[in-house]
């Protein structure tokens, strides 16, 4: 039987309502073909068919089917036929966005331009309707607008690809950021234009606003600043306050931005009765104690925000975590008084389901709960839960930790601690060869790892060999050696030294030892620390014997190195102290404070009998994010003990030294203080003569020549060390931990303060002689410093000048060193 095909003229034209002239007759649907279907499933497709078998199709009928399924938004083009009494419906599927690309966008990010797009349906993967397209780039222009970039142009181009994808590509030209021209507000009597404009981030701009943008309209930044006025109100007890209307008007050329706002004062109130109500816990004069503000005072919104947050914190204290505080006032319009109702809910005690960590690669869980200061199935007090955080941050080997307190689904009463870890590289590898005209062949080896085996425990080992110095030595320290915080650790070295090379006095030392200590906590931040530790040494000095203070010393203690040339000594010392410390963090901390103190003597039997006395103080004070400045201080005093001559002082080869990084920046290692002072013998001196035999001259010893070494130092027995540094986010990474720059200004001085000039004077040079007792020869320098902890270990570097030196001393403008921080 022959089949008459019949096309029906309905196309895009009747989906928009226009008729095609030509008409059909109607008929039955017997049957429903689909073709063109790629991504919508045939079972969705006749969801959205308003038609059925056994439906009559007509020409009123078709045009809707039609709009049905363009209303879908997911066909490009939609064509119905006819078959005998089969209806074949052809689709043509819009593209899927494949990629969507940004080319010029500076001023905002790509990820931000893409999520203003998603609630209009343009994403990846989504269909792509052309006629959107225009809507699209009036909504990334709007986005613009917004950061003041009124200048803006956007152009868009679609290219197809296969599998009818395409990408969707955007060109932008920002333009320039129109800037403030002026600012005005209208109705303000009480604070002038100048106060209030203060209280902005956005101003007509500076010299500062190349750098700062402050001048830069952005919408977020005016919603911000209106709230910032607003506040300004409310803190003064106008609490009728209101901003009326914000105008904002473009210049011509779209270069300017004029704001104008409009504002009502009203007149301010003063507190007439505060009340606390509710089911308080705590005293009620504890609660009350936490406003700063009383009956008669001007009513400030910020006292009472204070007092909130802080009578929250109380409560959680308790074990509230979840108490709510809220502040009502009522306000007499007619006294200008004002009430304040606060209701205190305090909520049921909250306890601890289970503790959780998360981030922590290496470290073992029980390193980290043992800093915990809660217990499972204990109660949640905020502040354990602030100590917590300080604790694990202290850890050096954690950069940062988070920490939060979920509710149990299905109580009211219990929450999951889940703390967040960000682990920093707890271990360092040094391995080079190098050279330098100081210290010449250096080789050097080392691995430390503060976190050995993720158990919190430190091990070291050093190899170090250059001209100046052969370190070798192992150590392990155990914080948690018992299980109520008491720490144990040692250390074995050996060492041979070439004073020489480090500016220092002497020809070879070399130095075998031991040392035990053992740390006992007596609070949160606070612990007593003991140690003991064993030393046999040698030192030769064939280069220093015409060295007035190493003369006096072996003198002193009776050693002839005319005789012999090495002089070898053993003792042992015991060592006490103290430490507290609240410090935010182990590494790069910027709030809080390090203090330390501590006793050093050898025991009587010793060979030398002296002990030393140490104090060190870090107190950092922040003072915006990323800024905070640092007061350092180092005290340093030693001096001998008990019976015999040798005693009498604090020997030569315990002596403090200063300069360099460490202690004075600016200047070179070791070379403050006191210096050798060399006596050259003129006796047996041979005047010129005239070519026949001509007798010495001999001259008594006080007209022996002195020379003042500046790159030998002796040390002294008294050191004081200071400075101040401000510390400031790093350009390019404000945001990292691992790196820290700042300015700083060290000060400080070292000196002998048994040295005693007049000894001298008989010397007919006694004037070259510095008087090394002088405690007010203090040195001065200032400069930048970078520290970084790189994988391979702590890195530092420093730019600096002296502003206060004395004659001899040698400066240093740059400084660089591994495997120290402070």
């Amino acid at each position: 039987m022959k089949r008459t095909v019949k096309a029906l003229s309905w196309s895009v034209m009747l989906a928009l309502g226009v008729q095609q002239a030509q008409a059909f007759e109607s008929f039955v649907v017997e049957d429903i073909q689909v073709t063109g279907l790629q991504r919508v499933e045939l079972g969705t497709f006749f969801t959205y068919l308003p038609l059925r078998v056994g439906e009559q199709l007509d020409d009123v009928r078709a045009p809707q089917v039609i709009r049905a399924l363009y209303r879908v938004g997911a066909f490009e083009s939609v064509e119905l036929k006819r078959i005998g009494n089969k209806l074949v419906i052809e689709v043509l599927e819009r593209p899927t966005i494949a990629t969507i690309s940004f080319d010029g966008n500076k001023q905002i990010k790509t990820e931000a331009l893409l999520e203003g797009l998603k609630p209009m349906g343009f994403d990846k993967g989504e269909v792509l309707n052309p006629a959107m397209l225009t809507q699209i780039v009036q909504e990334l222009e709007q986005q613009y607008f917004a950061h003041g970039k009124y200048s803006v142009s956007i152009k868009h181009k679609v290219v197809r690809l296969s599998r009818n994808r395409v990408d969707v590509r955007f060109t932008i030209k920002e333009g320039d950021a129109a800037v403030i021209g002026q600012i005005n507000f209208v109705g303000n009597e009480v604070f002038s234009d100048e106060e209030l404009t203060n209280q902005m981030e956005l101003t007509t701009g500076s010299w500062l606003s190349f750098f700062t943008d402050d001048n830069q309209y952005a919408k977020e930044k005016l919603s911000g600043d209106l709230e910032k006025i607003r506040s300004y109100y409310l803190d003064r007890g106008y609490l009728k306050f209101q901003i009326t209307s914000t105008q904002v008007s473009i210049s011509p050329d779209r270069e300017q931005v004029y704001l104008t706002i409009n504002i009502s004062e009203g007149k301010p109130f003063t507190l007439r009765d505060i009340t606390i109500v509710g089911d308080l816990k705590v005293e009620e004069e504890s609660l009350r104690s936490m406003i700063p503000v009383v009956s008669g005072d001007t009513y400030s919104a910020a006292a009472f925000t204070f007092a909130e947050t802080n009578m929250a914190k109380l409560l959680g204290y308790y074990g509230y975590a979840f108490a709510k505080v809220v502040s009502s006032p009522e306000l007499d319009e007619e006294k200008q008084l004002v009430d304040v109702r606060i209701l205190v809910d305090p909520g049921k005690r909250t306890y601890v389901r289970n503790i959780s960590f998360e981030g922590n690669e290496t470290t073992n869980d029980h390193v980290l709960r043992r800093e915990m200061r809660m217990m499972e199935s204990g109660p949640l007090s905020s502040d354990v839960v602030d100590r917590s955080k300080t604790l694990l941050e202290r850890l050096t080997f954690i950069e940062e930790a988070k920490v939060e307190t979920p509710k149990v689904e299905g109580t009211d009463d219990q929450v999951d601690v889940e703390v967040k870890i960000k682990e920093r590289n707890a271990g360092s590898f040094t391995a080079g060869l190098g050279y330098s005209d100081l210290y010449k062949l250096q080789l050097n080896a080392g691995v430390s790892h503060d976190n050995f085996q993720g158990s919190g425990n430190r091990i070291a080992f050093n190899i170090n060999t250059s001209k100046a110095q052969q370190l070798y030595s192992f150590s392990y320290t155990d914080p948690y050696f018992t299980t109520d915080g008491v720490s144990a650790g040692g250390q074995v070295y050996y060492q041979e030294t070439d004073p020489r090379e480090l500016n220092l006095l002497g020809d070879k030392t070399s130095k075998l030892g031991f040392r035990f200590t053992t740390g006992v906590p007596i609070s949160e931040v606070s612990r007593l620390t003991f140690g003991v530790g064993w030393q046999d040494s040698s030192f030769a000095v064939n280069s220093g014997l015409n060295v007035l203070q190493l003369n006096e010393f072996f003198d002193r203690i009776g050693h002839d190195f005319s005789q012999d040339s090495t002089f070898d000594y053993t003792y042992t010392t015991l060592d006490v102290g103290w430490l507290r410390n609240t410090l935010n963090r182990g590494i790069f901390a910027d709030r809080g404070t390090y203090q330390s103190a501590s006793v050093s003597f050898s025991v009587p039997g010793s060979d030398f009998q002296f002990f030393k006395l140490n104090y060190e103080l870090k107190h950092y004070i922040p003072i915006t994010e990323g800024w905070s400045v640092l007061m350092r201080a180092e005290l340093g005093y030693g001096d001998g003990y008990g019976d015999g001559q040798e005693n009498q002082r604090l020997p030569y080869f315990e002596h403090f030294y200063a300069g360099g990084q460490g202690t004075l920046r600016g200047f070179e290692r070791n070379t403050i203080g006191p210096r050798s002072i060399r006596r050259i013998s003129q006796s047996g001196i041979t005047p010129p003569g005239d070519g026949g035999v001509t007798p010495p001259i001999f001259l008594p010893p006080e007209y022996d020549q002195l020379v003042v070494e500046s790159r030998s130092s002796v040390g002294g027995n008294t050191r004081v060390l200071g400075g101040l540094e401000l510390i400031f986010p790093t350009p390019f990474a404000e945001d990292n931990r691992s790196i820290r720059t700042s300015l700083f200004v060290d000060v400080g001085n070292l000196w002998d303060s048994e040295f005693d000039r007049t000894r001298y004077s008989n010397l007919i040079e006694f004037d070259k002689i510095p008087d090394y007792s002088d405690p007010w020869a203090f040195r001065a320098s200032a400069g930048l410093a970078v520290q970084w902890l790189s994988p391979m270990g702590p890195l530092g570097f420093h730019f600096s000048r002296s502003i206060k030196s004395e004659p001899g001393d040698e400066e240093e403008n740059f400084g660089f060193t591994i495997g120290q921080t402070f």
